[in-house]
């Protein structure tokens, strides 16, 4: 089935169905979502050469802007056409090894929305945390309530991680931050205080390196939060210590907010104003809802794929899921 879903691709490009479908959706924007290029083992993210060949394809065949010139074409109903941001997440160190090397190269601006209390060295974030303890665990078979029975062995590794993933983002962060330590513990894994290798953070001498050639930076909050399950006092906490840290630590003025996890259930009203009130201009989401220029804290984005042809198909068509109301 892989092998013909390629071939259906493949034949749709050749004649001439992704222009086709890029032209009909020419004024709609796209911000694109990436988290890590790495080459590591058991890390989810792209190889600096599937990287590139995305990057070559956006050059090519898009208008890439930063992402707050894509939000002001949209709020003063000026958008061009064929208007595209790229964006990523949590700051990990590859993105400057890899990432930023790769855009400078095309001449592409992004945007970085970073975990400040990660970049310090102070928290793990925690699909880190989790990933470390399954690589390094003693005790590769094991049992935990109420996932039952997982294996860590390579051949198992992928799905133990999608079911731990999974059921650890319906947990707040008090209950999954307990969960993994039970994990670890089950596992038979110490997890040091500091992130190790491969999940070191960008340190803030190569953020300012990279703001001085143009990247933009932005709050990924200070310990990766679920918002919504926070308290009006934390959620403020939150956006506003990040905010100063990234100025105090790079001169620099955060517009954006990239929410942890970026679910329409892992933020509320009360973030949505909160942000407002901290002096962010937008807020971005995980899921690839419409972008809409009432909706600046509400800003959908598109998750990449590895696979080339998937990652041509889904940009050129620009289907964008139902969002469910949430929010007043």
């Amino acid at each position: 089935m892989r092998r013909y879903k390629q071939f259906l691709l493949q034949l749709v490009e050749s004649c001439g169905g992704l222009k086709l479908l890029r032209w009909h959706n020419r004024l709609r924007p796209q911000v694109i979502m990436y988290h890590r290029i790495t080459d590591a083992p058991y890390t989810s993210g792209l190889s600096p050469i599937e990287f590139e060949k995305q990057i070559n394809y956006l050059r090519n065949h898009f208008r890439v802007v930063p992402i707050e010139t894509l939000l002001q074409e949209l709020k003063t109903d000026s958008l061009q056409p064929y208007t595209i941001a790229i964006t990523f997440d949590d700051g990990h160190r590859d993105f400057y090894e890899y990432a930023w090397p790769i855009l400078k190269k095309y001449n592409l601006p992004a945007s970085l929305y970073v975990t400040t209390g990660f970049v310090n060295g102070d928290v793990w974030l925690w699909p880190d945390r989790l990933k470390f303890v399954m690589i390094n665990s003693s005790n590769k078979q094991i049992s935990i309530d109420p996932l039952g029975h997982l294996s860590f062995e390579p051949q198992k590794f992928a799905l133990s991680w999608n079911l731990l993933g999974d059921y650890c983002l319906t947990l707040t962060s008090e209950l999954r931050e307990a969960f993994i330590n039970k994990l670890a513990l089950i596992a038979g894994c110490d997890v040091p205080a500091q992130p190790t290798a491969p999940f070191f953070p960008v340190t803030w001498d190569q953020l300012k390196e990279m703001v001085a050639d143009g990247l933009d930076v932005g709050s990924h909050t200070v310990t990766h939060p679920i918002l919504s399950g926070l308290d009006y006092k934390t959620i403020t906490q939150e956006l506003v210590s990040s905010a100063q840290i990234i100025n105090r630590e790079l001169g620099y003025k955060v517009h954006g907010i990239c929410y942890p996890n970026g679910r329409l259930s892992d933020i509320n009203d009360e973030v949505i104003q909160c942000a407002e009130q901290c002096g962010y201009s937008y807020g971005l989401l995980a899921r690839n809802y419409p972008i809409l220029a009432r909706s600046q804290y509400l800003i959908g984005r598109l998750a990449t794929n590895a696979d080339f042809n998937y990652f041509k198909w889904l940009l050129n068509r620009h289907s964008t899921e139902q969002r469910q109301q949430y929010f007043n």
